[in-house]
């Protein structure tokens, strides 16, 4: 009897495993290339997939780009192998930055269709559970974004070109970011997203600030060159609103986070 409640007991924790595993599985590719030198990379041909799927909107085209992926893999190939601490910062950041956009828009054509990165894996998993090769190591998402990007390169203007395929996250451009010309293009995103009103808004009448999430979630990261997201705001705003957020009284509120997909075809 003791035998058979063993044997049972066995066979559920196995069946529990196998079903535990399913869900929280990761997904990895295989590559097998040899390493890309890093003065020699390219991301031209992310270039020519987001010429080709991403419209001025930052919406994706993800039913054409599933059935037309093979440029988006071979770019996948070449990160997977590349060297990219033989580039210069300002390279090196624009990779990190090229690559986790791509990588979020591998991670949505390998599920889709679906409406919303949320809905790809339990509990936010999309960001911490899918596994993808970079450099010749396995990272998520979070990994690349929190270990690598905000911590080697501390700039919170990067919060506003890196993207999570939602309508409440800056649209992703339709070009590449290059060593050349990302200083200017942190600049100018960050400058577009905050002078958007469905990221911004003032209400002086309440004394409130609306305020996009991520302004709460990344809250330490605009300490940094700043004395807090106030500061940081400044540096956006007209003087008049400058002055507004930054007063005493003035409380910050913050708006509903739109996880829908940022599906041309929805």
């Amino acid at each position: 009897m003791k035998n058979r409640i063993l044997i049972v007991c066995l066979l559920f924790l196995s069946v529990a495993s196998i079903l535990f595993l399913y869900h929280f599985r990761v997904e990895a590719d295989s590559r097998t290339q040899q390493s890309v030198n890093g003065a020699a990379f390219s991301h031209d041909l992310f270039n020519q997939v987001l010429q080709e799927h991403v419209d001025k909107a930052g919406r994706v085209n993800y039913t054409k780009l599933k059935a037309n992926r093979e440029k988006l893999e071979k770019y996948l190939d070449m990160l997977a192998v590349a060297n990219p601490t033989e580039l210069s910062y300002n390279a090196q950041l624009a990779f990190w930055v090229n690559a986790y956009n791509a990588l979020v828009i591998k991670g949505v054509i390998n599920h889709y269709p679906t409406t919303s990165v949320r809905k790809v894996k339990w509990f936010g998993g999309f960001f911490y559970r899918l596994k993808f090769q970079v450099a010749g190591k396995t990272y998520t998402l979070n990994q690349i974004e929190h270990g690598i990007i905000r911590e080697e390169f501390a700039d919170p203007r990067v919060h506003f070109i890196l993207v999570c395929a939602s309508s409440s996250c800056p649209p992703i451009e339709n070009r590449v970011f290059s060593a050349e010309d990302i200083e200017q293009r942190l600049e100018t995103a960050t400058f577009n997203f905050i002078q958007n009103p469905e990221n911004i808004k003032l209400d002086r009448d309440k004394r409130r600030v609306y305020l996009s999430k991520i302004f709460k979630w990344y809250e330490t990261d605009f300490y940094e060159g700043y004395d807090g997201v106030a500061d940081f705001l400044a540096d956006y705003l007209l003087p008049e609103d400058a002055d507004f957020v930054s007063a005493e009284n003035v409380k910050f509120h913050y708006l509903d986070y739109d996880w829908t997909l940022n599906d041309q075809n929805k």
